[in-house]
């Protein structure tokens, strides 16, 4: 005989987590709980009606999910998602932290350690991030800021990403960059900033943006060093842009250059580790970086735009 049914709370997300997270099956489940296929049944649509569980349909259209599952296939990914880019650079900007927000929603299941690096993109993405329910979470500066700017700075962002995630933050308040690798290897060892780089090896996410050479080392800018001499060297090594402050060429590899021994910012190698690399771009112009980035395997997941997509599944 089967056992008598208490539609409690804990049953009802008991059998909403074997059915849409493990994939068993009604019966399947049925079978484990010791209850009626049917009693399932009823339980999955009280879950439904009650709001324990929603389905949501991403707002996107049949060419945009198409670029998706090509993007996805041609580089291996675990997720990709395509926003359109016909509206201005700051609502294409907007959408994408959406979709991020509700990749976060989707993965974050348990206490998390999540770093975030510095940029435009990834500051408009935070801002459309939602507060996450009932798990702890841990939010890890991934470089060292690199301007004036603050609202771009990967100390702020790290401190704004666990205000809106009511996480916790770890933020460093160095620069990206000094002057001599001595320096570097010296602010590496403060007790703090060790402990810190040691943590982001345990991080389960990383949410990071891509830049080219002229968005990050202008002719003119505000920030706290003179990039002239760096930038010369790095073109002489054919650099195509960075990921957290780390340069690349065309090939995904590290450029040899004197630049990479002044910079504090994660190891692409503890990158590479991180299960779930969120990289955040939109525009043509980040195919070069952004094609380096997947060459070298520093990124699992991609949140772009429509023209950078196509850009993505142009042959060289």
């Amino acid at each position: 005989m089967k056992s008598a049914v208490v539609s409690s709370l804990d049953t009802k997300v008991k059998i909403a987590n074997m059915y849409y997270k493990e994939n068993m099956s009604q019966q399947e489940i049925a079978e484990a709980l010791d209850m009626s296929r049917t009693t399932v049944s009823r339980i999955l649509k009280n879950c439904l009606d009650e709001g324990i569980v929603s389905i949501h349909i991403k707002n996107t259209s049949t060419y945009q999910y198409e670029l998706e599952l090509q993007v996805k296939k041609k580089y291996g990914l675990k997720h990709v998602c395509v926003v359109s880019n016909q509206d201005k650079k700051n609502k294409v900007i907007q959408e994408i932290g959406n979709a991020t927000a509700d990749y976060l929603k989707e993965i974050i299941d348990r206490p998390v350690r999540i770093g975030v690096s510095m940029g435009s993109t990834v500051a408009g993405v935070i801002s459309q991030l939602k507060p996450i329910e009932n798990n702890n979470v841990e939010v890890f500066q991934l470089s060292g800021d690199v301007n004036h700017q603050m609202s771009n700075c990967s100390s702020f962002l790290t401190i704004e990403t666990a205000r809106i995630l009511r996480g916790v933050p770890h933020a460093m308040h160095v620069p990206l960059l000094v002057h001599t690798k001595v320096l570097r290897d010296l602010l590496l060892e403060e007790p703090l900033n060790k402990q810190h780089f040691q943590e982001i090896r345990k991080l389960d996410i990383a949410l990071v943006g891509i830049g080219t050479m002229d968005a990050i080392l202008p002719e003119t800018s505000d920030t706290w060093y003179t990039y002239e001499n760096d930038k010369a060297n790095l073109l002489e090594q054919n650099a195509v842009g960075d990921i957290c402050g780390v340069w690349l060429d065309e090939d995904g590899a590290l450029c040899e250059t004197d630049i990479q021994d002044r910079t504090i910012a994660v190891s692409l190698d503890v990158l590479k580790q991180v299960p779930y690399v969120i990289t955040v771009a939109c525009g043509r112009n980040k195919k070069r970086i952004a094609k380096a980035v997947l060459k070298g395997r520093y990124t699992n997941v991609l949140m772009i735009d429509e023209a950078l997509a196509c850009a993505l599944l142009e042959d060289d």
